[in-house]
């Protein structure tokens, strides 16, 4: 191969070494310190509304799940009550826990698609259609209506066994377009891991409606200026096991013990050594709302 370029041979360039060149010109930006202080105060945010709304055992940012390599912004438990194994000990294990994820624009909530807005649009028609449909079942089809529940508001209905043929056909379409647009996103990633009863989405304010979202996501919305989050759909529990939960809280720990590390000047050498470096400098001042 021969390229000359302002009096310059690349004729030696081999063809792995431009390949190489060229993923490293593919690769993302990295995030600006900018971005960094914004994905911080939406941290600051969910964190906020946690504590003030339902308070979880224990809360941590960063934190890996599995795979590893996939990390969530905020992450939480709550404990069940000590259950009693013997007169003098006894253990907690978590009973719920959350994920949260962080998107600064509507591109970072799906893969880049030349048809994304298109999509969204078609799947918030088909989700108001879906709204008359159940509406309509559960005027025609009282039998779906589970019998348990007192109020009408608290009811819940199995819309899976309703006759209406257009609605599974919908329920059909819906979930292939959620799948073409939300296929290899740091959410579907999230889904197919199972590490958490309540998943959520956080944006700032104005960049994500609520019928936007894949179903059985929570959705946050946070004033950047403020530091105040909004849930403005709660989310539906998703299935996980003991073990995943307790995987989860063992990840908040060892991501809340890098984080102490951090703030101490407590560095971990690849070898095991620890270097003592200065710690980040604090000051605490009050947000003026």
């Amino acid at each position: 191969m021969f390229c000359h370029i302002d009096g310059i041979d690349f004729s030696i360039i081999h063809l792995p070494l431009i390949t190489a060149m060229q993923m490293l010109f593919s690769l993302p930006k990295t995030e600006t310190r900018k971005m960094l202080g914004l994905k911080m105060t939406m941290r600051r945010s969910i964190a906020k509304w946690f504590w003030e709304n339902m308070p979880p055992n224990a809360l941590a940012m960063d934190v890996p799940t599995r795979p590893a390599s996939l990390k969530v912004d905020v992450a939480a438990f709550w404990t069940a009550a000590r259950r009693r194994i013997t007169a003098k000990s006894g253990i907690v294990a978590p009973k719920q826990s959350a994920i949260v994820i962080c998107c600064l624009s509507r591109e970072d909530c799906w893969p880049e698609c030349a048809n994304a807005e298109t999509l969204l649009k078609e799947i918030t028609e088909i989700k108001q259609t879906l709204v008359q449909q159940e509406a309509e079942i559960r005027a025609t089809e009282p039998h779906l209506r589970d019998g348990n529940m007192l109020f009408e508001e608290l009811a819940s209905w199995d819309y899976s066994k309703s006759s209406c043929k257009s609605y599974h056909t919908n329920r059909h379409r819906l979930a292939n377009m959620e799948t073409a647009l939300f296929k290899g996103t740091r959410l579907a990633r999230i889904d197919a891991s199972q590490c958490a009863n309540l998943h959520y989405l956080a944006v700032p304010e104005g960049i994500l409606e609520p019928h936007e979202l894949v179903d059985g996501w929570g959705l946050f919305t946070v004033n950047l200026q403020t530091e105040t989050a909004t849930l403005a759909t709660a989310p539906k529990p998703h299935d996980t096991s003991d073990e995943m939960q307790v995987l989860l809280a063992q990840n908040m720990a060892l991501a809340a013990t890098r984080q102490v590390n951090d703030m101490l000047g407590i560095k971990i050498n690849g070898d095991g050594t620890l270097t003592l470096v200065r710690p980040p400098s604090i000051h605490h001042k009050p947000l003026n709302h």
